[in-house]
């Protein structure tokens, strides 16, 4: 993990393509060397960081899924932790996006390319869970809509948003930590015409 935590920090702070090994090394005070033994190229330490933002994704918001509460707090229990999970993993988080921009434009070889596409379909199946989130919701009259595809894609500009503008201070209290992802889901509900009572 140590070596996936060095490489999504380097690869947030100068991008895949100006990141090496060298300085994914330098990062953790490690060498080269013990990044070949677990990873046999730069891209492939990329996917796995990938990969590993995303299912710390579907770990922080799978155990709300199920809870027996109603649809619109179910959603709002989902967003929140899905929002601490981006401020807590922010590198990763940076990656994932990182990847998205990359299968899009075909700018890794076809090997990794391929796995990109797997990766993408990772996000799908995340993504599923919140439209079926808001569907429901929107069923039990909580919250309105025209079009799921753009209300789910203001929704995740909205939730997502720490990826791009939050920088945790050193010494940051957990409950300014807290206030920032309050105040995102706030913005996220109201965007889908919730009015009732937040935290």
């Amino acid at each position: 993990m140590e070596i996936m935590e060095g490489a999504a920090l380097c690869f947030e702070s100068r991008g895949y393509a100006a990141t090496s090994l060298d300085e994914v090394a330098a990062r953790i005070s490690s060498t080269k060397g013990r990044i070949y033994h677990h990873y046999a190229s730069k891209a492939e330490l990329f996917l796995d960081v990938y990969r590993t933002g995303m299912m710390m994704n579907f770990q922080a918001i799978e155990p709300l899924l199920e809870h027996d509460m109603p649809p619109v707090e179910r959603l709002k229990a989902v967003l929140g932790a899905h929002v601490r999970c981006v401020i807590r993993t922010k590198a990763f988080q940076n990656v994932v996006i990182q990847g998205v921009d990359m299968l899009r434009h075909g700018t890794m070889p076809a090997n990794e390319h391929a796995e990109l596409a797997q990766l993408a379909e990772l996000r799908d199946a995340y993504s599923e869970h919140f439209s079926k989130l808001l569907e429901d919701a929107r069923a039990a009259g909580a919250i309105d809509y025209s079009r799921i595809k753009i209300a789910l894609n203001s929704l995740f500009m909205c939730i997502n948003g720490p990826i791009v503008w939050f920088t945790p201070r050193e010494g940051q209290a957990e409950h300014d930590i807290e206030a920032v992802a309050d105040e995102c889901v706030l913005y996220a509900m109201r965007l889908l015409g919730y009015s009732g009572e937040m935290p």
